[in-house]
C-alpha cells in the first residue's frame, strides 16, 4: 500500500470561492487524487481552513492554526508514508502578518522537511518523500490579502521550485492552478489539474 499524506490549508480541505462551503468528494483534489490512483493506493486529507506554515493567528485562539504545530504530531500519526504532499504559504501572506517568501521557505525547509528527514526518520517506520505544490496566485481583496500579498504570490513558483531542488523534493507548479471568484480558493478544473499533476508524478516515482 502506497500511502500520501496531503497536507495543507482550506485549499487542500476543498473550500468553495463561490460560498462558504465545501466542494465535495468528486471535487476536491485529495479525494479525485485517490480515484485516480485506485487499488494500491492511500490518499490521507488533511486540510485545515486559515493554517499558516509557521504563524499563531489570533482570529483562531482556541485551535490554533499553526501548521508546525500541528505537523509532526500527524506525520508520526500516519506513518508509514510515502508521500507529503504540502501546498501551504497563502494564508500567511495576510497583511497583518507581514511575512515575507523567504520567511516562509525557510521554515518549510527547517520546520517540515528537516524535521522528518533529520529529527523523525529515525522513529519512523518509513521516511516520506515530499513533494512541494507551489500556492496559487492570489487576487487582491479577500480574507486580509492586500496588493503585496498579490504580488508576493508571484514568487511562490519560482521559490518553491528551488527549495524543491535544494532539498531533494519533488515539485508541482501552479502554472494550472488558478483562483475562483474570492481570488483565493482554487476551482473545481484547479483541483482536478492538481491530482493529474500528482498522480502523474507519484505514478512515475514508484
Amino acid at each position: 500500500m502506497v500511502r500520501i499524506l496531503c497536507y495543507g490549508d482550506s485549499n487542500t480541505w476543498g473550500a468553495n470561492p463561490n460560498e462558504f462551503a465545501r466542494y465535495d468528494e468528486t471535487i476536491r483534489y485529495p479525494k479525485v487524487l485517490q480515484t485516480l490512483l485506485g487499488e494500491g493506493y492511500e490518499v490521507i486529507e488533511e486540510g485545515l481552513c486559515g493554517r499558516t506554515i509557521n504563524i499563531d493567528d489570533e482570529k483562531y485562539p482556541n485551535v490554533n492554526r499553526n501548521g508546525v504545530k500541528y505537523f509532526g504530531t500527524c506525520v508520526l500519526s500516519h506513518d508509514p508514508l510515502d508521500y507529503i504532499v504540502i501546498m501551504l504559504g497563502s494564508n500567511d501572506l495576510k497583511a497583518k502578518f507581514g511575512a515575507t517568501i523567504q520567511q516562509m521557505v525557510t521554515s518549510l525547509k527547517e520546520q517540515y522537511i528537516e524535521l522528518v528527514q533529520k529529527t523523525l526518520s529515525n522513529i519512523l517506520l518509513k521516511t516520506p518523500q515530499f513533494i512541494l505544490v507551489a500556492p496559487c496566485e492570489i487576487k487582491t481583496g479577500f480574507c486580509g490579502m492586500d496588493q503585496k500579498a498579490e504580488s508576493m504570490s508571484k514568487q511562490f513558483y519560482k521559490s518553491y521550485k528551488t527549495l524543491a531542488q535544494q532539498t531533494n523534493s519533488l515539485f508541482v507548479s501552479n502554472k494550472g492552478l488558478v483562483a475562483g471568484a474570492d481570488g483565493l480558493h482554487l476551482t473545481p478544473e484547479s483541483h482536478m489539474y492538481l491530482a493529474k499533476q500528482l498522480k502523474k508524478m507519484i505514478i512515475h516515482n514508484v
